[in-house]
């Protein structure tokens, strides 16, 4: 295990600092190996391993773990022993019933402070989204593109509700881009189209307009059919 110079060992601040840093690392790591599988659904997550393997103490590595168990990744047994979370068809609808309406909410806000910038933003993804080739791609620009609008509302409480579960929709889309060996050309053309006229209503200024856009977009999909959000 690496350890610290002499002049940073007799600083609690450094250290918790270093711990923290360290901490930050691993629980991106843990965060994308469980999103796109890598640690499946179920699987018990080592402690000791990940430490061995960061050459780092088991310190950081639990705060790394208490994180991901607020995100909604990773869940704990009554042993303190920790597993990737199993999302359930209950799971994937209290998700989906929340982001309807955070994102109903937000794009009512988006509509009436739209502007040129942000119609860019959009408007780029939906070009990105355009040359993509797999369903890893199109889902995370997709998410990208609802990101845009929950920031472009600019209500910071429902962009932080919204943060929150987006792990989860992050780790329900990546189950959806391995149960798809690739992307329907139907369902990109449909998520294209989608977004544009979602661009297009928020454009339009027309607040209700907009929330019901979205909810309609979001609800159309149906989560648990296995659509492209």
């Amino acid at each position: 295990m690496l350890a610290l110079p002499s002049s940073q060992r007799s600083s609690p601040r450094r250290v918790a600092s270093r711990r923290k840093t360290l901490a930050l690392v691993i629980t991106e790591h843990l965060r994308q190996e469980i999103v796109t599988g890598v640690r499946e659904p179920g699987s018990k997550i080592s402690e000791p391993t990940i430490a061995a393997a960061h050459d780092v103490s088991r310190a950081p590595v639990r705060e790394s773990l208490r994180q991901l168990e607020r995100e909604g990744l990773v869940v704990f047994d009554a042993v303190g022993r920790s597993r990737v979370v199993q999302l359930t068809n209950d799971d994937v609808e209290d998700i989906c019933g929340i982001r309807a309406s955070l994102e109903s909410t937000a794009a009512g806000h988006a509509a009436r402070r739209f502007h040129a910038a942000i119609e860019q933003t959009l408007r780029s993804n939906v070009a990105e989204m355009e040359e993509a080739t797999t369903l890893d791609e199109v889902s995370q620009l997709d998410l990208a593109f609802h990101a845009a609008i929950m920031e472009a509302s600019g209500r910071r409480r429902l962009i932080t509700a919204w943060r929150a579960i987006e792990p989860q929709l992050r780790l329900w889309l990546g189950t959806l881009q391995r149960l798809r060996e690739a992307i329907s050309a139907d369902v990109l053309a449909a998520t294209l189209a989608a977004h544009r006229d979602l661009i297009d209503v928020l454009a339009s200024g027309d607040a209700t307009a907009a929330r019901k856009a979205v909810e309609v977009h979001i609800a159309s999909w149906v989560c648990e059919s296995g659509g492209s959000p």
